[in-house]
């Protein structure tokens, strides 16, 4: 086994573009500027892996764009081809892909470029060419259902992983800790009836999307105790999701006993982002991601995939993400964030929340690996 970190990034991921907001009035439209999800998500997120010499010490990841056999294992035949066909009619950036899904000409292939480095991630650490992997990709997956487009999501990739994960590699369990401040509302969609998939959403309470992500959400049928929501109420920093962590993720992780642990990585949770009301650092997310690769040594080799969500704040997203690749390298750069929001107790209310989710899994919580 290889303990190397691997780093999965192309600029293709950035001609994808979801165009540009605007406010629409009785006497005209004004421009708003550009749409959370800028390329220059990406583009930053990597400077900095550059500039700290982070990326020096990561193995390059090289990948191939998703086949249609991939991508047919989470989404709907008739769902690829519309989303092909609209993208590759548009005539201008921000078309209108789905509920909060806008996207260019570009959008389908990059989406399937993304998906297509997810699978190659799995492929990097399931074969020990590395330890584990961050894949710098775009556009997020998390929000994307079988069949339909929504929250700058088009193609579910750590659904799209997953599934390569047991088709080409024959697993039998695979995990997917979903850390996004926004609830992962098309991967719960996809495996919610599915007992070989464990899906763990960390999220805030209340926010995008409106519906959904209740702890009481649990999965159905064979998948009852699969499926395991922590909504945290706005405000929580890493406290609270250290005890979201010790309490209801690592007790799950350990009674699956995943063969691979997929993490949606969104960074969006940050202190400083315009889309969610938490409180994470870089420290914050270091520990988060040491955590889980701590985990993954003891359950499943070491084999963690990280596959970048959102994170919508152009100063503190690669701070953020730094952070994470941080905590999966075990290395700490020569770096001083310039923003300081400091660490607190974990409060009543947090602890409550955490407390509700583990109430809601207690019942399952029991069951090891998949029911025969």
């Amino acid at each position: 086994m290889h303990t190397a970190t691997g780093l999965i990034y192309d600029e293709f991921f950035l001609a994808h573009n979801a165009g540009r907001q605007t406010y629409r009035g009785s006497a005209g439209v004004a421009d708003a500027g550009e749409e959370f999800d800028t390329p220059l998500r990406l583009t930053y997120s990597k400077a900095l892996l550059d500039a700290t010499g982070m990326s020096a010490r990561l193995r390059p990841i090289p990948y191939t764009p998703a086949a249609d056999a991939a991508l047919l294992r989470v989404h709907a035949p008739a769902y690829l081809q519309t989303l092909a066909a609209r993208c590759a009619a548009a005539e201008e950036d921000g078309i209108e892909l789905g509920e909060d899904a806008r996207g260019n000409r570009a959008t389908e292939q990059v989406a399937r470029a993304a998906a297509g480095a997810a699978c190659a991630a799995v492929d990097a650490a399931l074969e020990g060419r590395v330890r584990n992997v961050y894949a710098l990709i775009r556009p997020s997956g998390h929000h994307a259902g079988p069949d339909y487009s929504m929250g700058y999501c088009y193609y579910n990739n750590a659904a799209i992983a997953a599934r390569h994960a047991q088709a080409v590699h024959g697993l039998a369990r695979v995990a997917i800790v979903d850390w996004d401040v926004h609830h992962g509302n098309g991967t719960q969609d996809v495996f919610y009836s599915d007992p070989s998939v464990l899906f763990v959403s960390l999220h805030e309470e209340g926010n995008y999307p409106l519906e959904g992500g209740s702890e009481q959400e649990c999965g159905s049928g064979a998948g009852l105790g699969r499926n395991v929501n922590v909504p945290l109420p706005a405000g929580s920093g890493y406290a609270a999701y250290a005890h979201a962590f010790e309490q209801v993720v690592i007790p799950a992780l350990e009674r699956f006993e995943p063969e691979l642990i997929i993490v949606s990585a969104g960074q969006d949770a940050n202190a400083y982002d315009p889309l969610g009301r938490m409180r994470l650092t870089r420290t914050g997310y270091r520990r988060l991601a040491a955590t889980l690769a701590q985990v993954a040594g003891t359950l499943c080799q070491g084999r963690l995939v990280c596959l970048q969500e959102g994170g919508y704040s152009l100063p503190y997203l690669p701070i953020a993400t730094l952070g994470v690749v941080e905590g999966i390298t075990g290395l700490t750069m020569d770096f001083d964030d310039p923003h300081h929001v400091d660490d607190r107790p974990l409060a009543a209310h947090e602890q409550a929340a955490v407390e509700r989710a583990a109430a809601a899994q207690a019942a399952w919580l029991h069951a090891r690996g998949a029911p025969a």
